[in-house]
């Protein structure tokens, strides 16, 4: 009580910036992405080796028992040119059309991963924004209403003019899920489960024997579905929205969509072994007897029919978080949630299911995973980018035993069993890179900075300008006008902004402002989690003519070992001191 009480008074601010944040190991509360860069050759880390070793047993105890199931398993840095994790299991039984051998090349169905296609070709698309009404586009979407037999109202009928792109990218366009699903298209005596007698027959699907839907079955009848929710409302899964993307596409563009995919994105990431269309079989994880391969999904195509492998999603992946299919600034907004789910650990991009998770690192801090799952009959696939760690993991499976549980439990256990090995890759070569000490002898001024377990990012040891201790004044600095300023414990450490230009690269200070034991006692105090940790709403804060005291900029310099730190400004003091000291303290394993 007392620490929120003096900090409401000292620093206005935090008692007005309470909102939920996730607080990392000790309460230490570091912005939000990176905590430290991530590492440029993890695979040749000894507590990686370890950990993948470790995880190969893993994997293939959880795979042993599959007779007829293939599985595909790997993990690839952006700074590496072969995947740190590569892991093919073939079954005893596979179906004479396919690949008798799985590796990095086998081509499987991915299904709904398969949206991420149609996104980016929309975003891709010159003229076209995501923020306007689909109807700009497609006009005869209006016409749909005509098809209602009843009463046209919110209930019955689309407000196709208040759907957007980016709702229907983000499956919180409130339209139906799907067309194909009609259950009076199949071949079942629905009255005896309490059914009437169907009057309208879709009679198409793409599967089970039945013709795939095609684009005069959608505008002939999509009309008839009446809306789940109102646009920017709830999220609903909606594989019809990835279709209308895609007439979207055409109707820009001119060309067709699988075309427009195949020059705009497969071509230029260099995917050779992702089609529209079936395959050789020869190339593909195919089940004994499997059915799924062979089909063609019609309206569903844009949504989940690509074929692709390994090798090429690790591709796909790296190539969005290396923008060479987007803007920088495109991808930063494309990796973002757009809404929440009832899940509390489940989030919604466009098309992304994103997770975050605060217990796959030792720090303890917040770590987002950006992944699209996919599944249809016996391919379960799934692909999932880390952005703090430069990471790209695929897992792709086909056959009976697998499942999109089966898909997520492989995940999870790739996941907890190499991170925190990658995690202290990356603390080895900020501690190379960025630790020691800075000093400036003419101004008494000294900055010691450490990679440590207390902690994310580097821990500040000491932090003195002109003979003035920082740490101990920074309530000074926030509050100006206070004249008498209690005692109160205090940390600061230091993280990456991501800002850089040529050879300088620059970092924040988060201050942590009373010890873990209070935080956590303030913490108590309210009903949500973590309200203490308020670094977005803090930081910033202390400025001095226009600078800000919190800013320091590091200029590298390129040795054998990778990029080091031989300076640091401190912006806001406007001091620059020179690194006289490295750090190069191996973390036991």
């Amino acid at each position: 009580m007392r620490l929120t009480r003096f900090l409401s008074k000292a620093c206005p601010l935090f008692a007005v910036l309470l909102h939920d944040v996730f607080a990392a190991k000790n309460n230490h509360c570091p912005p939000l992405g990176p905590v430290l860069p991530a590492p440029t050759s993890p695979s040749s880390h000894p507590a990686v080796q370890s950990a993948v070793s470790a995880l190969r047993e893993t994997l293939g105890s959880l795979t042993a028992s599959f007779n007829g199931t293939a599985v595909s398993v790997s993990v690839k840095s952006l700074h590496e040119s072969t995947p740190m994790v590569d892991v093919h299991y073939t079954p005893p039984v596979l179906d004479p059309r396919g690949a008798s051998q799985i590796d990095a090349s086998t081509v499987y169905r991915i299904a709904s991963v398969s949206k991420l296609f149609a996104v980016l070709a929309t975003l891709k698309t010159c003229g076209v924004h995501m923020e306007d009404p689909v109807t700009k586009y497609l006009p005869r979407l209006r016409e749909l209403k005509q098809q209602q037999n009843g009463t046209i109202d919110r209930i019955t009928t689309v407000d196709w003019d208040e759907v957007t792109l980016w709702n229907l990218a983000s499956h919180m366009g409130g339209i139906g899920s799907d067309l194909i699903t009609d259950l009076a298209s199949f071949s079942v005596d629905w009255t005896e489960l309490g059914l009437p007698p169907a009057r309208e027959v879709l009679g198409c699907v793409g599967l089970e024997g039945i013709p795939p839907c095609n684009a005069t079955d959608f505008w002939d009848n999509f009309g008839k579905r009446n809306p789940v929710f109102a646009s920017y409302s709830s999220p609903l899964y909606s594989n019809t929205a990835f279709f209308i993307l895609s007439l979207v596409v055409e109707s820009v563009s001119g060309v067709s969509f699988s075309d427009f995919v195949q020059e705009h994105i497969l071509d230029p990431v260099g995917m050779k072994g992702t089609s529209y269309t079936k395959p050789d079989d020869k190339l593909g994880a195919i089940s004994l007897d499997d059915p799924i391969w062979n089909a063609t999904l019609g309206i569903e195509d844009p949504a989940g029919g690509f074929y692709s492998n390994t090798e090429d999603l690790l591709a796909l992946g790296a190539s969005i978080l290396t923008n060479k299919l987007l803007s920088p600034v495109q991808t930063r907004r494309w990796l973002k949630p757009v809404t929440f789910t009832s899940s509390s650990g489940m989030f919604i991009g466009a098309p992304w299911e994103i997770i975050r998770a605060d217990n796959v690192t030792s720090d303890q801090r917040l770590v987002e995973f950006y992944i699209k799952g996919g599944d249809i009959g016996t391919f379960h696939a799934l692909l999932c980018l880390i952005p703090d760690y430069d990471l790209v993991v695929t897992v792709l499976t086909s056959g009976p035993e697998t499942s999109s549980g089966v898909v997520q439990l492989l995940f999870s256990r790739t996941i907890t069993g190499l991170l925190e090995a990658v995690e202290t890759a990356g603390k080895d070569d900020a501690r190379a890179a960025f630790a020691g000490m800075y000093v400036d002898e003419q101004s008494n001024s000294t900055l010691v900075l450490a990679v440590d377990d207390e902690g994310p990012g580097l821990a500040i040891m000491e932090w003195t300008v002109r003979g003035t201790d920082v740490p101990s004044h920074w309530l000074n600095y926030l509050s100006a006008t206070s004249s008498s300023l209690p005692e109160v414990h205090l940390s600061t450490r230091l993280y990456p902004s991501g800002l850089t230009a040529g050879s300088k690269t620059a970092w924040r200070v988060a201050v942590d402002l009373g010890s873990p034991e209070e935080l956590a006692q303030a913490d108590a105090l309210f009903f949500w989690p973590q309200a203490s940790c308020e670094a977005w709403g803090l930081m910033d804060r202390a400025v001095y003519q226009f600078k800000a005291l919190d800013e320091m900029v590091f200029t590298l310099a390129e040795t054998d070992s990778g990029s080091v730190a031989t300076s640091v400004e401190l912006v806001g003091f406007q001091m620059t001191l020179l690194r006289v000291k490295q750090d190069q303290t191996r973390r036991e394993l």
